[in-house]
């Protein structure tokens, strides 16, 4: 295998000089039959650079992206780059139909970022159309934008200088666009190819959008290290699963990356004699990240796939977040999953972690997502302020060269999110001998009768019941506005396996059974009702209000 080639101190850096070390690798795009190798693509992009420049986009400008998963993403994602400027791409779920709705979510960020141009093709023209009538002043791009020149026109690039804006959903409030810096993104893409062991001769597979972290960054630190590339459209994934992986056993994959309902869908369409004529011997790196990481999901994983020669540990749980770059805590390649059983009481409740049977009523799986990467100092601090030692449940806090400045154009949030040189990522976990535990997110705690309780616990009862539409499953605290407190479980039904009022009791009885919960509301909904943010969490904030618009309207 040959060492890594990622080098630079910027994220031009890295790219011109992939471009010079692998000028014949290949990004590939099949479904539409493209590719477009290193060599081509840097000239692509200084043509994109130059004709930007002509418009008058340089250092200071924010451009969003609104692009198909094609070569003309990647010419001019780095056209951007080189000509001084930083790039958003900008989420757009796939198969959108409110294209008011998008325009209106968009028009936030937009606002946010004091963008003033969009690059964006025919696919998204009619979104783009309606941006511009909701802002006048923005000026609409054609992908095309180009002419040739002499690179020494552009500008030198600043290592301080924004180079990429990632947008949180904004499903419920203002969207924060965590700041990345040019030299931030080459210490991130720095951090998961030494931490990941990657090298040229990888195969890397692309289906997570690029307006996630996952997608943009776990696609550059493959691209960016001389491996070739191949890139799906996020809806070809995830319609047609098992399609990818003959795709990706036809053409020696060895890395591909994707949250936990991904591996549960793959494998779900996946049969026993479908799986016997793969050959996933080569496959090295399957990146579980995201969402919370379900053990039964990696023993699923290592068993189903074991008759086609997956090798033990391809499963690999990794922790990251956007204002990390992406990466945080990654296992050692190949190394076997590590789950402990944990008492779930005490794991909400915070203090120390208490080990318990497998199997135990009150037994919690937590899968480990290994150790800080490559540059990325952790530490976990409870709440009275103090560091935590090994099993002492606190918030995870992160520094390093690939952590962001901040939030643009929020110094109020900035400040927030910060413990001195210390960023607050909102998450509780522990650590065990050097190993990360992530619990939960905070923020989501349900608190009932001041009993604290992670969603996901509630969650995980409600999806096994028989007649929840695919496993859709979304709890959360609630009241009644007087005092009273109860869980609120809601949960999709298709209708033809048991009547929604027969699930509605059979999930409470389950929840108040497994978790002594002593009042549990249970709303069965539709097929699709229940929603996820653009980085494929669950929305339990736009839950809760839409249950609460339903109440009203019925009562």
């Amino acid at each position: 295998m040959r060492p890594a080639l990622l080098s630079g101190g910027t994220l031009v850096d890295c790219f011109l000089n992939h471009t010079q070390a692998s000028p014949e690798a290949l990004a590939v795009f099949p479904t539409t039959q493209e590719r477009i190798t290193a060599a081509e693509l840097e000239a692509a992009s200084l043509r994109t650079a130059l004709g930007l420049a002509e418009l008058g986009v340089g250092p200071g400008d924010l451009v969003g992206l609104l692009l198909p998963t094609r070569p003309v993403f990647l010419s001019v994602f780095f056209g951007v780059q080189r000509a001084g400027a930083a790039c958003s791409v900008l989420p757009v779920p796939m198969g959108f139909a409110d294209l008011p709705g998008a325009a209106r979510r968009l028009t936030r960020m937009i606002d946010a970022g004091g963008i003033r141009h969009i690059v964006a093709d025919d696919s998204f023209g009619e979104l783009a159309k309606l941006l511009k009538e909701l802002r006048p002043s923005l000026t609409i791009v054609d992908p095309g934008v180009g002419v040739s020149g002499d690179p020494r026109k552009l500008p030198s690039i600043d290592p301080k200088a924004l180079s990429v804006v990632q947008f949180t959903s904004g499903s419920t409030s203002a969207p924060k666009g965590v700041m990345l810096n040019q030299d931030t993104m080459a210490a991130g893409l720095e951090a998961i190819v030494v931490s990941g062991q990657f090298t040229p001769d990888d195969v890397f597979m692309q289906w997570v959008p690029t307006f996630h972290d996952m997608g943009l960054v776990g696609l550059y630190s493959h691209l960016l290290n001389g491996a070739d590339v191949h890139i799906f459209p996020p809806g070809a994934a995830l319609r047609r699963p098992h399609e990818l992986l003959r795709y990706f056993s036809e053409n020696g994959g060895t890395a591909i990356t994707g949250p936990n309902f991904f591996y549960d869908q793959l494998l779900d369409s996946c049969t026993p004699e479908f799986v016997a004529k793969l050959d996933l011997s080569p496959w090295r790196l399957a990146f579980n990240g995201a969402e919370p990481v379900r053990a039964e999901t990696t023993r699923r994983f290592a068993g189903e796939l074991a008759p086609a020669g997956l090798r033990e540990g391809v499963m690999y749980p990794v922790y990251g977040m956007a204002e990390a770059t992406l990466a945080i805590s990654f296992p050692v390649p190949l190394s076997p999953t590590r789950v402990l059983s944990v008492d779930r009481g005490t794991l909400a409740a915070g203090g120390r972690v208490v080990d318990v049977a497998p199997g135990a009523h009150t037994a919690k799986e937590v899968v480990s997502v290994g150790f800080p990467v490559h540059g990325i100092q952790m530490r976990i601090v409870a709440e009275d302020g103090h560091v935590c030692g090994d099993d002492e449940i606190g918030e995870i806090q992160i520094c390093g060269p690939a952590v962001t400045t901040g939030y643009l154009g929020d110094a109020a949030a900035t400040a927030a999110a910060f413990d001195g040189p210390w960023f607050r990522t909102g998450d509780a976990g522990f650590r065990r001998y050097g190993e990360h535990y992530i619990t939960g997110r905070i923020k989501d705690m349900v608190v009932v009768r001041g009993q604290n309780y992670y969603p996901e616990d509630i969650e995980e009862v409600g999806r096994q019941v028989p007649g929840v539409y695919r496993n859709r499953c979304v709890a959360f605290s609630d009241g009644d506005g007087q005092g009273a407190e109860f869980v609120t479980v809601v949960v999709e039904s298709d209708g033809r396996r048991v009547s929604g009022a027969d699930l509605a009791a059979e999930v409470a009885r389950r929840v108040e059974a497994e978790l002594d919960f002593s009042d549990v509301r249970v709303h069965v909904v539709k097929p699709s009702w229940l929603t996820r943010t653009t980085s494929g969490k669950w929305q339990r904030a736009l839950t809760r209000q839409r249950v609460s618009e339903l109440r009203g309207a019925t009562a």
